[in-house]
């Protein structure tokens, strides 16, 4: 069964992006895999993530809905998240059916919406204990954790978000900030000369006040200049939808990130920017052979990126393919043999493969290129330290805490 449904969002972006304007459903999307469900039928507990203008589920199609669970979170977020009925025993009822993914989440939300806060963070720790692996939980607690004020909760649900998605960091970092946008704003020149010109702004002068906007973690403001340059372009500009796609990346909208980026790929097939971001939404997914493909596909365009090797490498190693990782790894050292960083990221996967010997090298490396920065030293002392070195361990962690004092 099939229904199309038109949603209209004054925010214009949000992870309902599937049913975004005119979009066909039939009632197996709803059997996605969970990264997928959430990404394409929910939002986190934000303000302006919320739908401001959406048409319900028909009620027609709703009717004919065969699973009992996924028919009760519909109706329930009709209910509750787009009215102002009380959809809890149709959460409830989807949950204790199936523990619905999507029905921890309208709940939790639903919480969110009227002011209840504890039932929210409880409703949210239930759906971890049943998807430990999912960041969207995690980071929707960490949200709410915030709102209380409770920071010791709202920082472990953080780093936990974003050890399993670094995107999840972005999004939490952008939020955090959004109480400083005003002044942000105010003292960026570039932001206040282009925002008070009168004519029109060149392609330079969108592409310098969206780096800006960006900057200045106003993203939303970012997201409408170019979309709105987009639409000035008649949609022929690749670049303006990677610069629009890597906006929602950071903001956890996978699905109209997908969308930016497999337009700017039909537009430019040799785009090889358009294929790393998209990589990172396939990585999000869990679709890492996907993922895999499209970095491979942006080395062939461009075998000098350093973006590549190190994204790439990073996926390996979470995947446990270490031998590739280092492959990369080495890559990116011979692109940038100046920057500390790159000896850093090796020299972590080497320790992790008991290669202390090579992790020494990089790790004096980074310092000789970096002596200021402090952690490199501690970093060191646990390998000098493991290859029998305490006097020269002991001496690390000296100029360590001498860093940390100045």
């Amino acid at each position: 069964m099939k229904f199309s449904l038109v949603l209209s969002m004054k925010h214009m972006f949000s992870n309902l992006a599937v049913i975004l304007q005119n979009n066909t459903l039939v009632e197996s999307d709803f059997t996605l895999p969970v990264p997928i469900l959430l990404a394409k039928f929910s939002f986190l507990p934000i303000a302006s993530f919320f739908p401001q203008s959406c048409p319900p589920f028909p009620s027609d199609w709703l009717s004919a809905v065969g699973d009992r669970a996924l028919r009760c979170l519909l109706e329930g977020f009709n209910i509750g998240i787009l009215a102002n009925g009380n959809p809890i025993p149709l959460f409830e009822e989807a949950i204790h059916l199936a523990h619905h993914a999507l029905a921890y989440s309208y709940l939790g939300l639903y919480y969110v919406k009227i002011g209840s806060y504890d039932k929210a963070i409880a409703t949210f720790t239930n759906a971890i204990e049943h998807f430990p692996e999912e960041p969207f939980f995690y980071a929707s607690r960490c949200l709410i954790y915030r709102q209380i004020e409770e920071d010791e909760g709202a920082f472990y649900d953080y780093q936990i978000a974003k050890r399993l998605d670094f995107n999840y960091h972005s999004v939490l970092e952008w939020q955090e900030n959004q109480a400083e946008l005003t002044y942000f704003e105010a003292e960026n020149l570039v932001i206040q000369e282009l925002e008070s010109k009168s004519q029109q702004l060149s392609k330079d002068e969108i592409n310098s006040l969206g780096l800006e906007y960006v900057h200045s973690y106003s993203y939303l403001k970012a997201i409408n200049l170019y979309s709105c340059a987009i639409s000035e372009a008649g949609g022929s500009d690749r670049n303006l939808f990677v610069f629009r796609g890597s906006l929602y990346l950071k903001l956890t909208c996978f699905e109209l990130a997908l969308s930016d980026f497999n337009q700017a790929i039909a537009l430019d097939k040799n785009r090889a920017a358009a294929y790393i971001f998209r990589a990172k939404v396939f990585e999000s997914y869990r679709n890492y052979q996907r993922a895999l493909q499209d970095y491979a596909q942006a080395e062939e365009i461009d075998g000098n990126s350093s973006i590549v090797y190190e994204e790439r490498a990073s996926l390996f190693e979470r995947l446990g393919n270490f031998k590739e990782a280092l492959l990369d790894f080495n890559r990116l050292v011979r692109l940038n043999p100046e920057d500390f960083y790159v000896y850093s990221l090796r020299a972590d996967l080497n320790e992790k493969l008991e290669n202390f010997t090579e992790a020494l090298a990089d790790y004096s490396k980074a310092i000789d290129l970096n002596p200021y920065y402090s952690d490199l030293y501690s970093y060191r002392a646990v390998i000098r330290e493991k290859l029998g070195d305490a006097v020269g361990a002991r001496a690390d962690l000296d100029k360590f805490n001498e860093l940390e004092d100045e």
